[in-house]
């Protein structure tokens, strides 16, 4: 556990060198900017387009730093030949990719809340009170992103940072593009490309599932069985990511 810990310590800060905190004054100057011009031309819809706006905007700058750090992960340690010294050391290599995955997340973690935190403080100054059922979005958000830390790692643990970071953003938008998959699969009549399309809706990752965002910004009710099943559908892909990157990684030679 303190072989992992190390390495959790060690991700994180190497992390959090990549000028993170800048998106979070990105983030603030968006909000405040939105909040301030929103209202001569929203029509009375001012709150709900400021929800949806830093919803979409925390998504966004969420899976930006896990696509663009997450890629880099493991290169950057045969990059620098530091992965050779650790190991030669009494640490697994399932440590190693255990302790980056969780290094990294832990920064999203810092990240997604901070960002939540300026969110709810623009509502307040906005309009006068918090809204805190916004809250919500953040653990599906992080679900969201921990399983595109997952693929990003599978792919890093026998690729270039380039494939990796190309495959997670066609895994994000195919995830996203899933209930539009499904309804091609049930609507097309070539039965090759039916049995394709369910083959691909069924294995890549529905990340619509993480997307609470129409359901917030409208007050629409949530299903407790459907957040439900939304969790466990997250950590068990997300298991099973880091899982085969283990196992990959276990497996490559490094010369």
């Amino acid at each position: 556990m303190n072989r992992i810990w190390a390495i959790i310590e060690n991700t994180f800060k190497e992390s959090l060198r990549q000028k993170i905190l800048l998106l979070l004054v990105i983030f603030s100057i968006l909000l405040i900017v939105v909040s301030i011009f929103l209202e001569p031309f929203a029509l009375g819809e001012a709150p709900r387009i400021l929800r949806d706006f830093s919803l979409a905007v925390s998504a966004l700058f969420g899976v930006l730093v896990v696509i663009i750090i997450g890629s880099t992960l493991i290169h950057k340690d045969i990059e620098k030949r530091t992965i050779y010294t650790v190991i030669t050391k009494p640490v697994r290599r399932s440590e190693i990719i255990i302790g980056k995955f969780l290094g990294l997340l832990l920064l999203i973690i810092i990240l997604v809340c901070s960002m939540a935190v300026i969110q709810q403080l623009v509502i307040f100054f906005y309009e006068g009170s918090f809204d805190f059922s916004l809250l919500i979005a953040i653990p599906f958000l992080i679900l969201e992103i921990m399983i595109l830390l997952g693929i990003l790692l599978l792919f890093s643990s026998f690729s270039s940072p380039a494939l990796s970071a190309m495959m997670g953003i066609i895994f994000f938008i195919i995830g996203h593009a899933s209930p539009d998959l499904k309804l091609f699969a049930d609507q097309v009549k070539i039965p090759a490309m039916k049995y394709l399309a369910y083959g691909f809706y069924y294995i890549m990752p529905n990340l619509e599932n993480f997307n609470l965002r129409i359901d917030l910004v409208h007050k629409l009710p949530l299903y407790p069985d459907q957040l439900l099943f939304s969790i466990c559908y997250g950590l068990i892909y997300t298991i099973f990511l880091v899982y085969l990157a283990i196992i990959i990684f276990e497996k490559r030679e490094f010369k």
